[in-house]
């Protein structure tokens, strides 16, 4: 394989959410026993006051700790800070000739022991983790900046809002939708990062904050939500612009599989607004039921389409 191309995923930017309330903790001791009595609740509308578990990012944390071991790692692989194509195949990029079959004769004579020995022999010709592992690459220290500094700030802002499984879960589907899509739309290129993801929990933040303006009772908290939802939106077109400046190197279908899954979950997961529901016979669980239709067609009819017996072309 004489030619390869390295494709490097850019930015994105930051949301907002805000935090959930918690009762009272009252400790008392005895000679013998400590009890522990939980206060009640005090009763809420729909907004979602300061969280104690908003004070440990915990999901934002370790993302950025993993981000940076990962980068760490790839620079001592391989000694040194100019990244090769084999590195980053080696080190899980993807790379459609490691994620299913080449379907030429031809072409597999010439090229099915280099690509065995450059994707290494685990799971090979059927690597589907490289589905997820680009999610943790980056190629380089401003790369990778670019990425965790929005990735971050949405993140948090999330966490505050969403469980860390749940955040967890979804951020793992941006980011296989993301590289899905590029494998679809790039099947010859060499792609990592982690923006597909990132534009994902935009996506995310943008949806819940908008659909927030509308469901919460407090108004103080409803000019605060619209507030900071006209505050995101720029920064995401802002970087959409960023993007296009530098567009042979920026993985575009990452970004907008990313973006695909995060609206449809956050459509699945966020409040909707009566005016919405409204307009589905089912109610609020109708429109959460569609949405995660359409998200199991989705990744179903893509992954079809990707394991078609078509020949990949190497020239």
């Amino acid at each position: 394989m004489k030619t390869m191309y390295t494709k490097l995923a850019h930015r994105t930017e930051p949301v907002s959410c805000s935090t959930h309330s918690i009762g009272l903790v009252k400790n008392q001791n005895t000679n013998r026993d400590i009890s522990i009595n939980v206060g009640e609740l005090a009763p809420t509308s729909d907004v979602n006051t300061f969280s104690s578990r908003s004070l440990y990012p915990t999901f934002t944390i370790t993302i950025v700790i993993l981000d940076l071991f990962m980068l760490l790692f790839v620079y001592i692989v391989q000694q040194g800070t100019t990244i090769t194509s084999e590195t980053w195949i080696k080190m899980g990029a993807k790379y459609v000739p490691c994620m299913r079959p080449i379907y030429s004769t031809m072409v597999e004579e010439v090229y099915q022991s280099q690509l065995k020995k450059q994707c290494q022999s685990f799971l090979f010709p059927y690597q589907l983790f490289r589905f997820i592992t680009p999610m943790f690459l980056h190629g380089g220290i401003t790369h990778l900046i670019s990425n965790l500094v929005y990735q971050a700030l949405a993140e948090v802002l999330l966490e505050g809002r969403y469980s860390i499984k749940k955040l967890s879960f979804c951020y793992l589907l941006f980011g296989f939708s993301g590289n899905m899509m590029s494998a679809l739309c790039n099947p010859k290129t060499i792609s990592f990062g982690a923006s597909g993801a990132v534009y994902g929990l935009v996506i995310f933040c943008i949806i819940d904050h908008i659909f927030r303006v509308f469901t919460i009772d407090d108004s103080h908290e409803k000019k605060r939500q619209f507030l900071m939802t006209l505050l995101v939106i720029p920064y995401f077109i802002m970087s959409i612009f960023v993007d296009v400046d530098c567009s042979d190197r920026t993985d575009h279908a990452a970004h907008i599989g990313g973006s695909i899954v995060g609206a449809l979950l956050a459509i699945s997961l966020c409040k909707t607004p009566e005016f919405i529901v409204n307009q589905n016979r089912y109610g609020r669980k109708g429109v959460q039921m569609m949405a995660l239709s359409i998200l199991m067609a989705y990744f179903l009819i893509s992954l079809l389409i990707f394991y078609i017996p078509i020949p990949v072309n190497f020239k």
